[in-house]
Protein backbone atom coordinates (compact mmCIF):
# COMPACT_ATOMS: atom_id res chain seq x y z
CA UNK A 1 0.00 0.00 0.00
CA UNK A 2 2.87 2.40 0.42
CA UNK A 3 4.64 2.07 -2.76
CA UNK A 4 1.25 3.28 -4.36
CA UNK A 5 2.09 6.51 -2.54
CA UNK A 6 5.68 6.37 -2.94
CA UNK A 7 7.26 4.25 -5.07
CA UNK A 8 10.31 4.07 -3.23
CA UNK A 9 8.96 1.32 -1.39
CA UNK A 10 9.16 -0.79 -3.98
CA UNK A 11 12.60 -1.02 -2.59
CA UNK A 12 11.43 -3.46 0.10
CA UNK A 13 10.71 -5.87 -2.57
CA UNK A 14 14.35 -6.19 -3.68
CA UNK A 15 15.56 -6.49 -0.15
CA UNK A 16 13.12 -9.36 0.70
CA UNK A 17 11.19 -8.03 3.41
CA UNK A 18 8.54 -9.64 2.02
CA UNK A 19 10.30 -13.13 3.23
CA UNK A 20 9.40 -11.82 7.24
CA UNK A 21 6.66 -12.72 7.59
CA UNK A 22 6.39 -15.98 7.59
CA UNK A 23 8.52 -15.24 10.85
CA UNK A 24 5.90 -13.30 12.64
CA UNK A 25 3.22 -15.48 11.55
CA UNK A 26 4.69 -18.72 13.16
CA UNK A 27 5.63 -17.15 16.64
CA UNK A 28 1.46 -16.31 17.16
CA UNK A 29 0.73 -19.53 15.53
CA UNK A 30 3.20 -21.70 18.11
CA UNK A 31 2.05 -25.24 17.12
CA UNK A 32 3.72 -25.66 14.43
CA UNK A 33 6.85 -23.97 15.41
CA UNK A 34 9.93 -23.52 13.05
CA UNK A 35 13.48 -23.21 14.34
CA UNK A 36 15.20 -21.41 10.88
CA UNK A 37 18.78 -22.39 10.65
CA UNK A 38 22.08 -20.12 11.82
CA UNK A 39 22.08 -18.31 8.47
CA UNK A 40 18.37 -17.90 7.93
CA UNK A 41 18.14 -15.98 11.18
CA UNK A 42 21.07 -14.47 10.17
CA UNK A 43 19.72 -13.35 7.03
CA UNK A 44 16.48 -12.22 8.63
CA UNK A 45 18.41 -10.35 10.90
CA UNK A 46 19.71 -8.04 7.92
CA UNK A 47 16.34 -7.81 5.86
CA UNK A 48 14.92 -6.26 9.02
CA UNK A 49 18.15 -4.30 9.99
CA UNK A 50 17.64 -2.91 6.64
CA UNK A 51 13.83 -2.37 6.58
CA UNK A 52 14.48 -0.21 9.47
CA UNK A 53 17.05 1.82 8.05
CA UNK A 54 14.79 2.29 4.95
CA UNK A 55 11.93 3.44 7.01
CA UNK A 56 13.92 5.90 9.40
CA UNK A 57 15.62 7.18 7.06
CA UNK A 58 12.06 7.97 4.61
CA UNK A 59 10.98 9.83 8.41
CA UNK A 60 13.72 11.45 8.97
CA UNK A 61 13.14 13.05 5.24
CA UNK A 62 9.76 13.98 6.01
CA UNK A 63 11.04 15.52 9.43
CA UNK A 64 8.98 12.90 11.31
CA UNK A 65 11.95 11.60 13.33
CA UNK A 66 15.48 12.77 14.46
CA UNK A 67 18.09 10.75 15.54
Amino acid sequence: MCKEIDSDFERLYEIKADTLTPYATEIRYPEDFYFPSIEEAKEAIEIAEAVKNFVMDKLKKAGFYSF
